[in-house]
Order: structure tokens, then C-alpha cells, then sequence
């Protein structure tokens, strides 16, 4: 500790500046913005404490920032190098960086809103827990997973994964956030982990759309000590969706509703899957109607016949059509 220590905090050239490892650099300014630069990843530390603004006689007091500037060339933020910045407003973060570490933006309770960029492809556990003020987070193209109570109780209104590319959520993910009305899950989506809280646990949920075609296992995800590596046995016991409103309602994929009812994880909402879709308007001319996978259903002339469709998700002359 005493070695790590001496790596992330020793170095400062004055009150108000030092470095972080090796590779990148802190500076402090009197209007309460921290600026990080450098290149690389940022060095692992085991606990606040050993930051500048961490321990009993930090060098920056962690109540006076209020904004957090992360500049080009740095590739991820270590675990809890914000945690519980209680008066942080403003993070802005560069197209380089790939990783949020744990615990890294924990318990920022004055942070409304975030914009990650389209780099990043981890969001490590608890990296946001806690964050009560959040509302507003945009999500990362390239993201794939994100991890146990990543944004657990926060304040977030909406979680949009539509245009992602993530495979894994974690246990609890984005539990307890009360005020989250809409939830939006990409094609790409596998696996749900944990083994004790749905990611969406206690969730005012009213909408929910999940574009994968095969229903998302549920798994332990809890890592073995033996091999290391995650446990990928079946979890049947958590619901990925708890505490949602009356009148929730989970759109799939057309022709996978049954999937769904059956799926571990699903079965507690299976009275509450729909396709989406109320009606076609018709239209002079050829159509052409695909399935969500690609498949072409129908090609006619008469669009009149395309009001004959079953309850789905199709794809009609090029754009999506949801019809009930």
C-alpha cells in the first residue's frame, strides 16, 4: 500500500497538482475543476485513500470539485478515483477512454447527467451506484457489458441499450432506480448474471422492449475460485423485471413471444408480453415484408393484403412496422 501510495500521490509540484501512476497527471483550478491528462490506463488502486483528494490530510478536499475534465489519451479510469464527489455537477470524458473502473463515479449525488462516449466497452461494478441525482445517462455505441449494480439507485428516467452492442448486464444493474419508465434492450443482448437481484429490480417500469430474438439467460455469473473463470449455470429464481407499473408491457420480437413466457427470468412477466404492433396503413404499390431477422415474409403488389399480418415486429419496405 505504501508503494502504491507513493506512485499515485508523490510527484506534486504544488499544492494543487501531482500524478497518478506512471503515466497521467492531476491538476486542481480554484473554480473546482479537476483535469486529468496523460496517456494509457489509468494505474489500479486498492481504495480512495491513496488519490490526492482520498485519506485523512488530502491534498484536494473531494466536497470542492465540482467538475471532472478527463482529456484525450487516456484510455480508463481506475476504481473509486471520483467516489463520492458530492458536490461533482460536470464530467467530460474523451473518445480515447475504453473502461470505467469500479466504483469510479460512486456516490457523485449531485451529478443529474452523463454522456459516455463511443468507446467505451465496460462499465465496471458500482460505477455509478448510489448517484441519486442521475436522470440523464447516454450510452456508449460500443459498450458490451454492464456489470453488477452499475447504476443501482440511481434516478434515471430512461435506459436506452437499443443502440449498443452490449451481451452481459450484471446482477442488479440498474435495480432501484424508481423513477425509470422505459427500457430499451439491443438485439446483441445474451445474458443477465447474479444470482440474488434482477437488473431491473424495483423499477417503476412501464415499457419495455427487448429486441433480442432468443430470450436472455439468466445466469450465476459469480466467479468460480477454483478456475477463475464465471459460473454460466441457469438461474431461475431472479426476474430481471420487479416492481413495475400496472400497466407494464414487454415488447419482443415477433414469433418469440412463447420464448419469453417460458425463458427463466421472463415467466413472472408473461402475461405481459405483446409484439407491439396496432395496424398497417395501406398503401398503393409493392411491398415488400420482412421478419426481424431478414426473412422475407411477403412481396405483393396490393398493399391492401399487408393488413393481414399477424400480430409482430416486421420490416415493410425498409423501416420497422410494429403491428397488434
Amino acid at each position: 500500500m505504501l508503494t502504491m501510495s507513493l506512485l499515485v500521490c508523490i510527484g506534486a509540484l504544488a499544492d494543487n497538482n501531482g500524478s497518478i501512476g506512471e503515466n497521467l497527471k492531476w491538476s486542481f483550478t480554484d473554480d473546482g475543476t479537476l483535469t486529468i491528462s496523460g496517456k494509457g490506463e489509468m494505474q489500479h488502486a486498492e481504495g480512495n485513500s491513496v488519490y490526492a483528494w482520498g485519506g485523512e490530510n488530502p491534498q484536494v478536499k473531494r466536497n470542492d470539485i465540482k467538475k471532472v475534465v478527463v482529456q484525450e489519451g487516456v484510455t480508463s479510469l481506475a476504481e473509486y478515483i471520483c467516489w463520492d464527489f458530492a458536490n461533482l455537477q460536470e464530467v467530460t470524458l474523451p473518445k480515447s477512454l475504453t473502461k470505467l473502473g469500479k466504483q469510479c463515479f460512486k456516490l457523485c449525488t449531485a451529478l443529474k447527467s452523463i454522456t459516455l462516449p463511443d468507446n467505451i466497452t465496460l462499465i465496471e461494478e458500482s460505477a455509478f451506484e448510489g448517484c441519486s441525482a442521475l436522470e440523464t445517462v447516454t450510452f456508449p455505441k460500443n459498450l458490451k457489458e454492464v456489470s453488477e449494480k452499475a447504476f443501482y439507485s440511481c434516478k434515471l428516467k430512461k435506459v436506452d441499450l437499443s443502440q449498443t452492442q452490449v451481451e452481459t448486464i450484471g446482477m442488479g444493474a440498474f435495480a432501484h432506480n424508481e423513477q425509470c419508465k422505459e427500457v430499451y434492450l439491443p438485439k446483441t443482448l445474451k445474458t443477465f448474471e447474479g444470482e440474488d437481484e434482477g437488473a431491473f429490480s424495483s423499477c417503476g417500469v412501464k415499457k419495455a422492449v427487448c429486441s433480442a430474438v432468443e430470450p436472455p439467460k439468466t445466469i450465476s455469473g459469480v466467479y468460480d475460485f477454483i478456475s477463475g473463470e464465471k459460473k454460466t449455470d441457469p438461474v431461475e429464481w431472479v426476474d430481471i423485471f420487479t416492481g413495475f407499473d400496472d400497466d407494464f408491457v414487454l415488447e419482443v420480437p415477433a414469433g418469440s413471444e412463447e420464448k419469453y413466457k417460458s425463458a427463466n427470468g421472463w415467466k413472472n412477466v408473461a402475461n405481459k408480453i405483446t409484439t407491439g404492433i396496432r395496424s398497417v396503413k395501406a398503401s398503393q404499390g409493392k411491398v415488400g415484408v420482412y421478419d426481424i431477422t431478414g426473412k422475407r415474409y411477403m412481396n405483393h403488389t396490393d398493399a391492401q393484403t399487408v393488413n393481414t399480418l399477424q400480430r409482430g415486429i416486421y420490416i415493410i419496405n425498409g423501416k420497422k412496422v410494429l403491428v397488434k
